[in-house]
């Protein structure tokens, strides 16, 4: 039995994921998206079918032995950690999208978080990737940060991954009465934030229950999980404020030495092309962090790289230099500040910010 489940972001994009009707692990599917799932949507623009299907690779350039190429077309066989699958994208970078994904050898069950949750989390990953670029399309910038909003005015924290910029938010959320926009993405435009809260059920878990974000124990994992499938509840809701206005851009980086001291350093509107250089080279870095099956495993970016072998001057590979003219637009006349914390979390930190945040923003 199929079951078919639509979701709508901000009116920006709508799509739909179709799989068999199963209890368990497949429901975290569900999950990550939940926040905007809705009843109904009229002309998706992307489908994400899962189970088996029949290949439409006929008449195509082959890449590298296992990339089936034409025009607005890529197949190909894949495996990773012990798994194989099958994946044909229709509409690989212009017009309505279909993913259709099979899973042709599951991996030996392990206590292992990249494998007890696949197959659910890979399929994400084709869908997320191309809901970004999509959002691209339009003009707005998947961003990877965390993000805050209080009265209308949103914080953004940038960082690379593990700089605490996720613990911060918590922070923010459970001492000064913040609602979350965003963990590890959201959506800016000019002079905005829009909230993506990718699972919230999971940003909940970890403001209740986690000191910072390093506390994620294998106990913990279980934890979040058995809630998960015993909850008789599903989020369906919408976390609010949709989008606020950019009060302030924060770029988080760990210091080198053992000083518990916060370090500030504004930065001019001269230095905003570095800025927007450095949100494009974290985007790029996120395509090749190798975190399994997450919704950052790089498998999409490689299947772009093969069209583009065929196709170079495709709309994806152009998509970057639009996005940095965007971005521009974006952080004009926003205060940014570079942060530097010590590398060890404690609250001091955020007592420090709070502070620097109350006498220059």
């Amino acid at each position: 039995m199929k079951q078919v489940l639509n979701y709508n972001i901000h009116n920006l994009i709508k799509f739909r994921i179709v799989r068999d009707r199963r209890w368990g692990f497949g429901d975290l599917m569900n999950l990550k998206f939940s926040a905007f799932q809705v009843d109904e949507i009229d002309k998706p623009d992307i489908i994400l079918k899962i189970g088996k299907f029949t290949p439409a690779n006929r008449d195509c350039y082959l890449v590298d032995h296992k990339y089936y190429i034409k025009e607005n077309y890529l197949y190909c066989r894949d495996s990773a950690e012990g798994a194989t699958w099958e994946v044909e994208i229709l509409g690989f970078e212009k017009g309505e999208t279909v993913i259709n994904f099979s899973l042709i050898h599951r991996p030996f069950p392990q206590l292992s978080k990249a494998v007890y949750t696949f197959p659910t989390l890979l399929p994400q990953a084709f869908l997320f990737r191309l809901i970004e670029h999509r959002l691209g399309e339009n003009g707005h910038f998947l961003a990877h940060a965390a993000a805050v909003a209080k009265d209308e005015q949103g914080l953004l924290f940038a960082g690379r991954s593990g700089c605490f910029k996720t613990t911060l938010a918590m922070e923010f959320v459970r001492r000064s009465g913040y609602s979350w926009l965003g963990d590890d993405r959201v959506i800016l435009e000019e002079g905005k934030i829009l909230a993506l809260p990718l699972n919230p059920r999971l940003l909940e878990f970890m403001t209740k229950h986690l000191p910072d974000e390093t506390c994620w124990t294998f106990a913990k994992q279980l934890r979040f999980l058995s809630e998960c499938l015993l909850s008789k509840e599903h989020e369906n809701k919408r976390h609010k404020p949709d989008f606020v206005d950019l009060k302030a851009v924060f770029l988080i980086n760990k210091s080198n030495n053992a000083a518990r001291k916060v370090n500030f350093y504004p930065l001019p509107q001269s230095s905003l092309s570095e800025l927007v250089e450095g949100f494009t080279i974290s985007r790029r870095l996120e395509d090749f962090r190798g975190m399994g099956f997450s919704i950052n495993a790089p498998f999409l970016h490689r299947y772009m790289l093969a069209y583009s072998f065929v196709f170079p001057e495709n709309l994806l590979s152009a998509q970057e230099e639009k996005i940095k003219g965007k971005l521009r637009s974006v952080f004009q006349s926003v205060p940014i500040f570079a942060v530097e914390i010590p590398p060890k979390y404690s609250p001091d930190i955020f007592d420090e910010i709070t502070e620097f945040i109350s006498r220059n923003c």
